[in-house]
């Protein structure tokens, strides 16, 4: 970018995000960690600057930390989720979780000649102009790592190509995301290294029933199914595979977990409405009844019901919301299903809906599925590690990239 464009992106850029601030703390998620999102409170300096969007960029930051050099860190992300994660990390050195500061160039100027980094690293598509701008004033290096870019956003990046500097390095997951990203910033500039999601992918152990803490929810020889993080644009579909599922299996106990909290409420007026027995979570203390729908409404237990299930559907895939995550039924034994849009986890690869994931838009063929007999878990596990085993590596690669900036 010539200095004169540069300067008058920076200042147009500037004046914009002076004019929305006040409006962004309207919203009670952006007020969460003000004082850090207006750059107080910062560390002193740091080596490493990190940044992740939200929960699933800081995991990949825990991921990370433990293949980068003991130095001084600072890690930040957008959402107070991000920010818990990141304040358990476990690291080498000291570690900094921050919120990250507005994305205003003067601020984002000053932050980062208050942390006088070696390197900034941005994790899949975390491209924001005010850092990249700030960034390319002080000569500081951007990485990005487990770069991922759809077919959908590179228009609106091939556009703004002007007024963003670009990344001096760019790792990407796929030979389709290094091309998108090439495309944008140069293609000397991109080398694929994988997906480090593959690498967190069989972290979780296969959970005996023994050691299960819902075992005593789910009588052993009931058949229970799990629809699994179910949102509200999809709910309709959800109630009909929930029909016909009970008339395959009449006495199968279904663990219905609705993505966002606030829709166990309405889950339990439809479910009513339609004549089906339904219990919240947070009132059954003793095994459920065989034909009833389990309206979960407590935190942190999808995993656990994962590993008493015989089938599971995994939700945010009946709508066009790019789905949920089928790895983690997979990552306890259990074949899932899902429906027809899936675009979330295109990274998977699409061998996976040939042998361990079925994926229909028709809910008679997703009923079906799931009231079939299940295969021994131990058998599925072992098939899910191999698939995944084969496409791991990426941290190390990523990490690797970091080591010329470093030196």
């Amino acid at each position: 970018m010539r200095p004169l464009l540069r300067a008058a992106a920076f200042a147009a850029y500037t004046a914009l995000g002076c004019l929305a601030a006040p409006f962004l703390f309207l919203s009670p998620r952006l007020r969460q960690g003000w004082r850090q999102r207006l750059g107080l409170g910062l560390p002193g300096p740091c080596r490493i600057w990190i940044q992740g969007a939200s929960a699933g960029e800081c995991q990949l930051i825990q991921s990370l930390m433990p293949h980068l050099p003991a130095v001084s860190t600072l890690a930040t992300t957008c959402t107070a989720q991000g920010l818990s994660i990141l304040e358990k990390t476990a690291a080498g050195g000291p570690f900094h979780p921050r919120m990250l500061p507005l994305d205003l160039p003067p601020l984002m100027y000053f932050t980062l000649k208050r942390i006088r980094p070696a390197v900034v690293v941005l994790l899949e598509t975390e491209l924001w102009p005010g850092l990249l701008m700030a960034c390319a004033m002080l000569r500081v290096p951007v990485v990005v790592l487990n770069a991922r870019m759809s077919s959908r956003s590179l228009g609106g990046y091939l556009f703004l190509r002007p007024l963003l500097p670009p990344p001096a390095a760019i790792g990407a997951i796929s030979p389709g995301d290094a091309l998108r990203f090439g495309l944008v910033f140069g293609h000397g500039r991109v080398r694929i290294t994988g997906n480090i999601k593959f690498d967190r992918a069989m972290n979780a152990p296969l959970l005996e029933r023994r050691g299960n803490p819902l075992r005593h929810l789910i009588p052993e020889d009931d058949w229970f199914v799990v629809l699994g993080s179910v949102r509200e644009e999809e709910e309709e579909a959800v109630l009909a595979l929930v029909r016909m599922l009970r008339e395959l299996r009449p006495a199968c106990i279904v663990g219905l977990f609705p993505r966002h909290m606030h829709r166990t409420g309405p889950w339990m007026e439809q479910l009513a409405a339609a004549g089906i027995p339904a219990v919240l979570r947070s009132s059954l203390n003793s095994p459920a009844r065989p034909g009833t729908v389990v309206v979960w409404d407590r935190f942190g237990e999808l995993g656990a019901a994962y590993g008493l299930a015989g089938r599971a559907f995994v939700g945010g895939s009946l709508a066009r919301l790019g789905g949920q995550n089928f790895l983690e039924p997979l990552s306890q034994g259990v074949l899932p299903a899902t429906g027809p849009h899936t675009r979330n986890f295109d990274w998977v690869g699409p061998e996976i809906f040939v042998s361990l994931v079925r994926k229909s838009g028709d809910i008679g063929t997703l009923a079906r599925e799931l009231a079939a007999p299940a295969p021994p878990r131990t058998e599925v596990r072992s098939q899910a590690e191999a698939y995944i085993a084969a496409r791991a590596g990426a941290t190390k690669a990523s990490a690797s990239m970091l080591g010329p900036f470093l030196k």
